[in-house]
């Protein structure tokens, strides 16, 4: 019934790995949004940690590269990355977590895409979530059996290391209800827009690797970024501020997009 849904969200999904000095700093997943091959993600995948700085995700050092199934790596580069916004409600700034990204190099071909839109998510209705999981075993566990002295194969697993992941298998898309959400308002006098989004939890969780991910609904578009998964306290002497998965995934409405764009046009 959603086999073409499902294959789309295959064919837009990438798998984000950010590099700076050698060394990966953090990975994820983003999606496309123009048939271009621009991408939204979550800004933390972007910087790697949270809060998001300046310095992290305009570092000229830091590379970014994505690789989509099929397509060889591409590096891409930061359009915009995270919204700060006070309300009056709040005490303090609130950080919107969603990026833009942009192909360094224009490319020629063009990408399958997932239509981004900004309506609301309800409340009871099913959408499907997908990101890579840096928590699941590759099928036979082929690269812990794999034979390291074999021709080719430390190229093969450090490729794998730096997102061929996404061949190898592919996002896990699952279904989920929006079980809540709350709508943010503010303005931003400094850039004088008017920023809104919903925040808004799903009742099925996501691995760890699945930030930045889509949040699509029935008719195949785009209606949120995955931000995170919840995570409760699991009280217990040994661990007291242990924190597990909640079961749940945190994402973020695409409300924010027009923002986002007049800051792309900006950038580009």
């Amino acid at each position: 019934m959603y086999q073409k849904i499902y294959e789309n969200i295959q064919k837009c999904c990438g798998y984000v790995t950010v590099v700076l000095d050698d060394e990966i700093i953090s990975e994820g997943t983003c999606f496309t949004f123009t048939p271009d091959g621009e991408v939204l993600t979550a800004a933390h995948v972007v910087t790697g940690r949270v809060p998001i700085r300046l310095e992290d995700y305009s570092d000229p050092n830091a590379k970014i590269f994505v690789k989509f199934a099929g397509r060889p790596v591409l590096e891409y580069r930061v359009s915009f990355c995270s919204l700060s916004i006070q309300c009056e409600a709040f005490t303090e700034i609130i950080q919107l977590d969603i990026a833009a990204l942009a192909p360094k190099e224009k490319q020629d071909e063009v990408f399958a895409y997932l239509p981004a839109k900004t309506t609301s998510p309800n409340l009871g209705q099913q959408v499907f979530i997908s990101g890579f999981s840096d928590e699941l075993s590759l099928p036979f566990n082929i690269d812990l059996i794999a034979k390291k002295d074999f021709p080719g194969m430390q190229d093969f697993l450090s490729a794998m290391k730096n997102g061929y992941m996404a061949d190898l298998m592919g996002p896990l898309t699952k279904r989920a209800v929006v079980g809540n959400h709350r709508r943010i308002l503010a303005e931003d006098s400094s850039q004088n827009i008017t920023i809104e989004a919903d925040i808004f939890y799903l009742d099925n969780g996501v691995n760890s690797g699945a930030s930045g991910g889509p949040v699509v609904n029935e008719n195949g578009e785009a209606i949120g970024v995955i931000s995170q998964r919840a995570v409760t306290s699991a009280s217990q002497e040994s661990a007291p501020d242990l924190k597990v998965p909640a079961g749940a995934t945190i994402a973020l409405s695409l409300h924010p997009m027009n923002a986002i764009r007049q800051m792309m046009q900006k950038n580009a």
